[in-house]
């Protein structure tokens, strides 16, 4: 039936932005009460994908106070990001905007907008995403080899708390790009307690924030109720313990990380910590649950784990390492919906979308699409080989976990090293098996995270 839905996009006729398939809404109720009844915001990735598999690969649904506009269509998404203009606009969750006038707090490189924001994406984009990155490497070897020598003290039996353990890793390995591979080990051992508190609060922002989805933020700040408290401390203590990390590990800066680096590009003080701040609280949940996924992919796919292993004996630059994250993060984006704000009119399945409009493109969906991907719940990182019989080179469309254009996730590059090296190092010394009997789902707490902690056993090789 979708692709019925489908073949709406290559029509040569134009609609107008009323005729955009919308579901019927409740009087006052609007669009919120079905929600609530799917599951409520954790569920809103499946929710929006079975409204997708009902109206097609675009339809209208408020958000909020605000109609925004879902597309789960490759091409049509590829086209957003084509027309998103000079600077790219996108959605930021209400309370942190609300949270950010009333303390009047500055962030870092998601909240910038503008010049500003295109100034400081150059010369970041030219630092990470560009050039030799061996810098890059050496760090994340060094942090993850922290990394698998703890789990070698745990090995044999349930590893405990595995959610808290990726939290620290993946601070930890933030914490040695900032400073360089050669002072990881003496810095880290100095700001040990500190990486500790940091990771046991930082989950607690994206949690409170998505309980905040279906309450404006600012009613929500000026009755105080319990929910704006919990989200207003937990933010406070983050800031806060970022901020004091920041400050204790400069003396240990090297020319090999990115704070000589950012400072050698002229950033300034100020800038600096705003966009670093804000690297160390994103980092904590997107790469530790994506970590997650993969393990928890992996246990239970003991073929591709064999696979795998065998490939990373064989070559260790083995491209089958890199098909296990792409696979992973089809079926377990950790965003699952990317969102621009049009800056001009657009046709968009044969609608004409006006400037202004917020445009959700659902990758949650378009990852499942069965058109692009055969069996699409099936876990097969060989789909991604170029020369798998029957694959379609357009697959590669269809999964945009990072986003693509000039706002795409600038932590990409961190993020790909950091997932792959470390999958390497646990599966060359590890075999992981897992101990969950039911399958666990996706839930939405801003980002996707398992809906309970995979239980996991690394046994040694």
């Amino acid at each position: 039936m979708y692709n019925m839905y489908r073949l709406v996009c290559r029509r040569s006729s134009t609609f107008g932005f009323g005729d955009v398939p919308a579901s019927r809404r409740l009087p006052l109720l609007g669009d919120a009460l079905p929600l609530l009844l799917a599951g409520g915001p954790a569920a809103l990735h499946r929710y929006m994908d079975a409204r997708h598999r009902r109206l097609g690969p675009i339809f209208r649904h408020a958000v909020g106070p605000v109609e925004a506009v879902f597309i789960a269509d490759p091409d049509q998404m590829r086209l957003v990001f084509a027309k998103e203009g000079k600077h790219p606009q996108h959605i930021k969750p209400e309370s942190w905007l609300v949270y950010n006038e009333k303390h009047n707090y500055t962030r870092g490189l998601f909240f910038m907008d503008g010049e500003e924001w295109l100034h400081h994406r150059k010369t970041m984009n030219t630092i990470l995403l560009k050039g030799d990155l061996s810098w890059l490497e050496r760090s994340c070897d060094e942090s993850t080899t922290a990394f698998t020598d703890r789990i070698r003290l745990q090995a044999d039996r349930e590893f405990p708390d595995i959610e808290s353990e990726l939290y620290k890793w993946s601070l930890d390995v933030i914490l040695s790009i900032l400073v360089g591979a050669g002072s990881y080990t003496r810095c880290s051992r100095s700001v040990n307690e500190s990486i500790k508190r940091l990771s046991s609060i930082v989950h607690t922002i994206f949690e409170t924030t998505c309980k905040l989805q279906l309450i404006p933020a600012k009613l929500a700040m000026k009755y105080n109720i319990k929910r704006w408290r919990n989200f207003e401390e937990s933010v406070t203590e983050s800031l806060r313990l970022a901020n004091e990390l920041l400050e204790a590990i400069r003396e240990y800066q090297t020319d090999d990380g990115l704070l000589h680096k950012m400072n050698q590009a002229n950033i300034d003080r100020a800038n600096s910590i705003r966009i670093i701040v804000d690297l160390i609280l994103s980092a904590g949940d997107t790469t530790a649950y994506t970590m997650a996924w993969l393990l928890y992919s992996i246990a239970k796919h003991r073929n591709v784990q064999n696979e795998l292993r065998e490939s990373l004996e064989l070559d260790p630059q083995t491209p089958y390492l890199r098909n296990c994250l792409r696979e992973t993060l089809r079926l377990h984006p950790v965003a699952p919906f990317l969102t621009r704000i049009l800056p001009e009119e657009l046709i968009l399945c044969g609608y004409r979308i006006p400037a202004g409009t917020l445009l959700v493109m659902s990758i949650y969906t378009s990852g499942r699409d069965p058109e692009y991907f055969p069996e699409p719940l099936e876990f097969d990182p060989k789909r991604w080989c170029r020369s798998t019989a029957g694959g379609r080179s357009s697959s590669r469309l269809a999964s945009l976990p990072f986003g693509i254009g000039a706002r795409s996730c600038i932590g990409r590059r961190i993020a790909e090293t950091q997932l792959q090296m470390t999958l390497a190092k646990i599966v060359r010394n590890f075999d992981v098996s897992i101990l969950n009997a039911d399958r666990i789902e996706d839930v939405l707490m801003m980002v996707s995270k398992p809906s309970v902690p995979p239980r996991l056993v690394f046994n040694k090789l």
